[in-house]
């Protein structure tokens, strides 16, 4: 049995679990959305794509 964590909700003050719908956290109780799918994060990629990597070789050449 999987071991859930109980939280006090800060819309309705009740203690709850989190039900992950759509990436996002809501409360099992009233549905208020306490972990947004969303909060700004970005992937920072270090990968150079083809057409990039062809120009960096042809001016190393040059």
């Amino acid at each position: 049995m999987e071991r859930k964590e109980i939280f006090i909700c800060n819309w309705c003050n009740q203690p709850s679990t989190i039900i992950w719908v759509h990436g996002h956290g809501q409360c099992a109780v009233c549905g208020y959305n306490v972990d947004e799918c969303c909060r700004g994060e970005s992937a920072e990629c270090n990968n150079l794509n083809s057409s990039e990597e062809n120009k960096e070789n042809s001016d190393e050449k040059n």
